[in-house]
């Protein structure tokens, strides 16, 4: 046997993962940041900086992904750890894949666009404060849950009041192209939904 993975099982790595997590959130709040704040305005300084944070989401999630393998122990299940990254993850994609869309479908952001995205980005910053509370506060992050929640239903009632504007515009295009974008950002909500769901598992077994 090794003799590092001996000394490794005596004495094991403590890898910093409510630091990783936290990490990784931020990041998330600042790229949905940017995203608001490019919808608003079609700055492309706002773009280049959601593209930055998916970038160093990633490698924040890679290296934790690389971690939890090695690691001996984790402060909590190693599957919730895996989940909440990757779904957070998913925020980000779709959040990046709205704007996306909106470039390539020559969308002008709208109310419900607008608004759709504010709720995004109060979702992530309510979640990301969450996450940093988890270690030494999890009854704050257990707060934390309705707010995180109550944004999501906000968002699904927008995207209902969206497409039945656009289905009555009588622009069979424009509709296509309107949904499109209005279902990304009701996507990235519902897996920062879902994702909060493990948050909230997360915190039930810690306190």
């Amino acid at each position: 046997m090794n003799k590092n993975n001996i000394v490794d099982r005596i004495f094991p790595v403590k890898y910093k993962f409510y630091e990783m997590l936290y990490k990784q959130a931020n990041t998330n709040g600042l790229g949905v940041n940017a995203l608001y704040n490019w919808v608003k305005s079609g700055a492309v300084a706002d773009s280049e900086a959601l593209i930055h944070c998916v970038k160093e989401a990633d490698e924040v999630r890679m290296n934790m992904e690389k971690d939890l393998i090695e690691a001996f122990s984790t402060p909590f299940d190693r599957g919730d750890i895996y989940s909440i990254s990757v779904g957070m993850n998913e925020v980000l994609k779709y959040a990046q894949s709205s704007l996306l869309s909106m470039e390539a479908f020559e969308v002008k952001p709208d109310f419900i666009i607008i608004g759709m995205v504010e709720q995004l980005k109060i979702g992530v910053d309510v979640f990301s404060q969450a996450v940093k509370d988890l270690e030494k506060g999890p009854d704050r992050s257990a707060q934390a849950v309705v707010k995180m929640r109550v944004t999501h239903i906000e968002i699904e009632r927008l995207y209902r009041d969206g497409m039945i504007s656009v289905f009555a515009s009588g622009d069979p295009m424009f509709a296509l192209k309107q949904r499109e974008v209005y279902h990304h950002i009701k996507d990235a909500s519902t897996n920062l939904d879902e994702t909060v769901d493990v948050l909230h598992r997360i915190i039930v077994r810690l306190i």
